[in-house]
């Protein structure tokens, strides 16, 4: 596997149960400053509630978008566009406010995330796709340079997608994992979901014209990791499926990184991870990250 090739890359540890969830958050702003303010607020949260370890601080900041001719980034969950400059600079200010306020404990991976949200009906190609994952990855690098350049090595950076077959199709989303992987810098954590796919077996049709194929591409090609949304049990058979298909067709490598998952389902995130681990013993890593910031 290509991950092995990315900078910082550290095999997370095998767990025997759930570890403690580690927030994450929805990014919201309509004005840059304001986005700025919310990502320093929730660096600080998750430096203040740190449980130890080497963790993720993931920051989805919305649907992938190009934005002019030459201009790639977002548009985050107050439908604000922000361009990949503005998104480092909220970046950094998360970074910044996981450093003031770090208490000593664990160390962490500050995620620039996005999602594959109806890219083709805002008008991106395949072409456009890939370059969103290629420039998600050098914001994540030069994000890294910031974190040396200021001394914070409790520090690190990587990208992530929450990549969803409903949302839109499988030859687009792959263009993610492919542009990120080209470039070369960051491990791109997939915590979406496997819409549709079978949940036995070990092959089959998903949603929206994918195959349980398609969802192992952009959950473990080149640089991919899953850290799957498991909210309901039939979502921890649906990934089992993904695995063993993987396994099937590229040797026995595939392993979790972790879950995600978020209050208000029938799973907690805690169960969302313990229901996986019991299809697939010894092969999910002590990561579970919480889509609900504080409220996790």
């Amino acid at each position: 596997m290509v991950a092995a090739c990315a900078a910082l890359f550290v095999v997370p540890a095998l767990a025997n149960a759930a570890p403690t969830p580690v927030a994450a958050w929805y990014m919201y702003g309509t004005t840059l400053s304001g986005l700025q303010s919310n990502a320093y607020t929730h660096g600080c949260y998750f430096a203040q509630h740190h449980p130890g370890g080497n963790r993720t601080m993931l920051l989805d900041f919305g649907a992938a978008r190009k934005l002019d001719a030459n201009t790639w980034g977002a548009i985050d969950f107050s439908n604000t566009t922000f361009s990949n400059p503005s998104i480092l600079a909220a970046l950094k200010s998360g970074a910044d406010g996981h450093h003031n306020c770090y208490t000593g404990v664990g160390s962490t991976v500050v995620l620039y995330g996005n999602t594959n949200y109806h890219m083709s009906n805002s008008g991106m190609s395949t072409s456009d796709a890939w370059y969103a994952g290629y420039y998600q990855s050098q914001r994540s690098q030069d994000l890294y340079n910031y974190q040396v350049s200021k001394g914070y090595n409790m520090q690190s950076s990587d990208a992530a997608g929450d990549m969803e077959p409903a949302w839109d199709g499988q030859l687009i989303t792959k263009q993610l994992v492919n542009g990120d992987t080209s470039q070369g810098w960051a491990l791109y954590y997939d915590y979406g979901s496997a819409d549709g796919c079978p949940q036995s077996g070990s092959s089959g049709s998903c949603s929206n014209g994918w195959t349980v194929g398609d969802v192992g591409y952009v959950s473990y090609h080149g640089l991919a990791v899953p850290l799957p949304e498991i909210y309901i049990i039939a979502q921890a058979d649906q990934w089992t499926v993904i695995r063993r298909w993987w396994n099937a067709n590229n040797g026995n490598s595939y392993y979790f990184w972790g879950t995600t998952g978020t209050p208000g389902f029938s799973l907690t995130p805690q169960q969302g991870w313990n229901e996986l681990n019991a299809r697939n013993s010894g092969l999910v890593f002590s990561e579970l990250v919480c889509i609900s910031g504080s409220n996790c």
